[in-house]
């Protein structure tokens, strides 16, 4: 460690930062003193506090606001044009698309790109800020603060622990090492939040002595926008005990923010979630006043809420709003600490719709996430202690500044346990984590007690399809460097890359080991670009890894030669290529979503709807201009427009053009109904929406509902399949023919696009697809039936299957009368026709010579009719249609980034 006059520790956190310091002058370690912080207020005077909101206020062009901080003539001129702190929050309850918060939870963000200039979401302020850059301009507001009163002892000659969650994964570590040099910190280390709690509590004699009979300690640390549960042993080494970090549970985007938005939206849900994403984050801010109120000693009954608006009513005018005490303690003993047995599992709901634009946690309970991460370590718990949990747990976090949340979760702690659990209750919540940082220095020196700690997970790179080598066991210690036996080819001149992995807890990792994919999870991508001066095209190297004592992943490739050494990086921006290959690099959302889901609000809340009556007529071009050509949509972008229109979906009923784009949109971004992580949730959501029909009964309205269920037919169980086809059987069955009333029914509902759905319901019996069959082709021999038919006659009888197995197929035999009937068609007139032909004869491994014989002469007539090229290239292709293609020949890829 470089020699230093103060030990500085750094809690940079989602709602708060607080910085304290200890002098190494002194001849024993004392208890670290808080940072006084100079910050603008929003009359622009300047006040000091030892907190600093993690809040950045951007200043517009119609705005003069001229920096008054002591440092302002020195300062970084890009942070001339903002304010950080209590009066960014006070300027942003005026202009809430002006501030910038939660960045911590947006540096972790990995649905986004993290560099680029996305932030406040959903803003149409011209200039904004990265996640990246707004941590960066919260830690140089804490670099010139620190410089302006300790001008003799600069920030970044000290020693400084910088804090982050346990949970953050590799990449977001690197992006927190990364924002803390570019705001000029050099000599520097990460920690993780429970240990530097662990740290605080741990600097108190009498309160370590507690732990002296205790086995296994239990961190739950709470803040504003993160949950870190983490276990650590306790075990005697002569006359003092000794303290090692065990298990990290996952990185959890739930905390006080969450109870903050809970309470907004207690005051009127319809018109809450008519407000944009900026504005409902300033009416979050006096939620959280209010909350933190009704929360503690002596609260009164209730409070009242003066909301500033910008539309009509809430939206509009100032309104006052009355928050009860009742009402708020029920939402938190029912929704987000509800008393459950330990084994009950984390719920999917409908919780988290991105209301701030964060993917918070589906479940709002806590509890219950407590429950899974410690059962999912049962057995180190078990070890350890004997039984099923830990004997001590310590709290800590801004949450547990109430003494009825503290007490709540302490009793669901204490009916899992056999035996009364001790409390270890850190007085100061809010500055335990930075005065902790500032011990774990003073640990690093030698002259306190150090927890032992290392890697939190195991991690593997990828390194073929369904091949992974372990680089890092878990628990690995800080600094020690694991070579590979393995040697590496690869080509000089070449962009290189390894998808980046870690494991579950259960799973044994030795470095070096290959195994498949099973329970491992993706974390990023690490790339370096080869250096092509050598003469070799080949080069064979050693991978080398490290967690470097700063506390962040290091991988290298070393040359057989000893000289050469390439370090791998974490990946700067998106690769299209290997989203569409899908190389388990996660797609990111597009910078503009934000914006997008503003307008989608506007387009479909009753507030928006008023305020913009004629929004939907422009909706598409408006969609395509914000986030490009539907097209190039990819997965990430797809779902999370249908978890926002799934958040709008009353806003459809108020016209049949609302109606219809409604519905063409979310089947067109969820399409085709399952591969991606919530899709059953989402098809069941959707179903549950419109199994019922339409509200307004025209044929464009009808088009879009039949045609979302083809979109998505793939992700709905057969009794809906089953279903759809008795709508599609009550107008097509010799029965419905003859009904004049089901015929003068059918006028309005888009028939051509009811008979397509019916080619997509792959998971029909035998029976109804054979009917189906029968009913279009007695249709088809009349000249007057357009050819649509011919499509669905295909898709039901294909040789290959989107979502179902083989054996779901007809049986070739059946196909051989269909193909007769294909043939006789002129492709010329009814194309579909030949499409149909080429999806029922195309290759398959188990077909006869028969079949074969039909293909060549479908073949013939594909060039005979001169039909488009690629269905010759598909059916005469030797390797079986892979499901890409299979969509590709059907008119609609699948979203990018998506492989079934």
């Amino acid at each position: 460690m470089a020699v230093s006059t103060y030990r500085v520790g750094i809690d940079l956190g989602t709602t708060n930062c607080v910085v304290s310091y200890l002098s190494t002058v002194s001849n024993h370690v004392a208890m670290p003193k808080l940072l006084s912080i100079p910050q603008c207020m929003a009359d622009g005077s300047v006040q000091e506090f030892t907190h600093l909101p993690s809040a950045i206020y951007l200043i517009a062009k119609d705005e003069k606001r001229e920096s008054v901080l002591p440092w302002s003539k020195v300062g970084r001129g890009e942070d001339r044009d903002k304010i950080v702190g209590v009066g960014a929050l006070a300027l942003g309850q005026r202009r809430a698309n002006q501030l910038v918060q939660s960045a911590k939870s947006w540096l972790s963000h990995r649905q986004v790109d993290r560099r680029s200039n996305i932030l406040p979401w959903g803003s149409d302020i011209a200039k904004k800020l990265s996640p990246l850059d707004a941590s960066r301009a919260l830690l140089a507001h804490i670099h010139a603060s620190w410089n302006h009163q300790f001008p003799n002892a600069p920030l970044e000659n000290q020693a400084v622990a910088l804090t982050l969650p346990a949970s953050f994964d590799e990449e977001a570590r690197a992006l927190t090492l990364e924002a803390a040099h570019l705001a000029g910190l050099s000599n520097l280390y990460l920690l993780e939040e429970p240990q530097a709690a662990c740290y605080y509590y741990m600097n108190d004699e009498a309160k370590l002595s507690a732990l002296a009979d205790k086995k296994m300690l239990l961190v739950v640390d709470i803040g504003g926008g993160t949950s870190d549960f983490s276990l650590v042993s306790i075990h005697p080494v002569k006359d003092k005990i000794a303290l090692k970090r065990i298990a990290v549970g996952e990185h959890l985007l739930l905390g006080g923010d969450n109870l903050d938005q809970a309470l907004a939206f207690q005051l009127d849900p319809k018109q809450i979630s008519a407000l944009s994403a900026t504005r409902l984050a300033a009416l979050v801010q006096q939620t959280r006043q209010a909350k933190e109120t009704l929360l503690g000693d002596d609260a009164p009954e209730q409070l009242s809420i003066r909301v500033l608006g910008g539309g009509s009513r809430l939206i509009g005018g100032s309104q006052k709003f009355h928050v009860a005490r009742d009402a708020l303690l029920e939402q938190v003993q029912s929704g987000f600490f509800p008393q459950i047995e330990l084994n009950t599992g984390v719920q999917k709901s409908g919780y988290a719709m991105h209301t701030l634009g964060l993917p918070y946690e589906t479940d709002p309970a806590f509890t219950r996430h407590l429950a899974a991460f410690l059962t999912a370590h049962q057995k180190d718990i078990q070890a350890a202690t004997g039984s099923d949990m830990p004997d001590a747990v310590l709290f800590n976090g801004g949450l547990f500044n109430s003494p009825i949340l503290k007490e709540r979760l302490l009793g669901q702690l204490n009916t899992w346990s056999s035996s009364p659990i001790l409390a270890c209750i850190a007085p100061e919540p809010n500055d335990a984590v930075a005065k902790g940082a500032a011990l774990y220095l003073s640990a690093l020196a030698g002259e306190s007690a150090r927890i032992e700690s290392g890697a939190a997970h195991a991690l593997y790179l990828k390194i073929d399809e369904d091949q992974f080598v372990g680089i890092l066991p878990k628990g690995t210690p800080k600094g020690e460097v694991l070579t590979l036996d393995q040697d590496f080819q690869l080509t000089l001149g070449e962009r290189v890359q390894f998808p980046l992995y870690r494991s579950e807890d259960h799973l044994e990792c030795l470095s070096g080991q290959v195994r498949r994919g099973d329970d491992l999870h993706y974390v990023s991508t690490l790339t370096t670009e080869l250096d092509a001066s050598q003469a070799a095209n080949q080069i064979s190297v050693k991978l080398a890894v490290q967690l470097t004592e700063v506390g962040v992943l290091q991988v290298e490739l070393k040359a057989e030669n000893q000289r050469d050494v390439w370090r791998l990086d974490f990946s700067t921006q998106q690769d299209a290529a290997a989203e569409e290959e899908g190389s388990g690099k996660q797609a990111l959302l597009h910078g503009n979503m934000g914006a997008a889901e503003e307008h989608l609000v506007t387009c479909f809340s009753s507030a928006g709807q008023k305020q913009n009556p004629d929004l939907v007529k422009s909706l598409k071009q408006d969609l395509d201009q914000l986030l490009g050509s539907r097209d190039d949509w990819n997965l990430a972008t797809s779902r999370r427009l249908v978890d926002k229109l799934l958040s709008v979906k009353s806003g459809r009923m108020k016209s049949a053009q609302h109606e219809r784009q409604w519905l063409q949109l979310v089947g067109y971004c969820l399409r085709p109904g399952y591969g991606a992580d919530e899709d059953a949730a989402r098809v069941t959501q959707v179903v549950n929406l419109i199994k019922a029909g339409t509200h307004h009964d025209s044929a464009a309205v009808w088009g879009q509902y039949w045609t979302l269920y083809r979109r998505i037919a793939g992700g709905l169980d057969e009794s809906r399949q089953q279903a759809l086809f008795k709508e599609f059987s009550q107008f097509y069955s010799p029965t419905g023919q003859r009904s004049r009333e089901k015929m003068k029914t059918l006028t309005t509902r888009s028939s051509d696009d009811l008979i397509r759905l019916v080619g997509a319901l792959e998971g029909l019996s035998y029976d109804d697809k054979t009917t189906a069959i029968d009913w279009l082709v007695k249709r088809l021999k009349k000249s007057s039936e357009p050819d649509t038919a011919w499509w669905t006659v295909g898709r039901l009888a294909s040789r290959q299957l989107l979502s179902h197995d083989l054996d779901a197929r007809l049986p070739e035999a059946d196909l051989y009368p269909l193909l007769d009937a294909a043939l006789k068609e002129d492709w010329k007139k009814r194309k579909q026709a030949g499409l149909a032909a080429v999806l029922m004869s195309q290759v398959s491994t188990d077909e006869t010579e028969k079949m074969t014989g039909y293909r060549k002469k479908v073949a013939a007539k594909l060039k005979k009719d001169k039909c488009p090229i690629q269905w010759l290239e598909r059916l005469s292709s030797k390797n079986e249609i892979n499901e890409d293609e299979l969509n590709a020949l059907l008119g609609e890829s699948l979203p990018i980034g998506l492989r079934l």
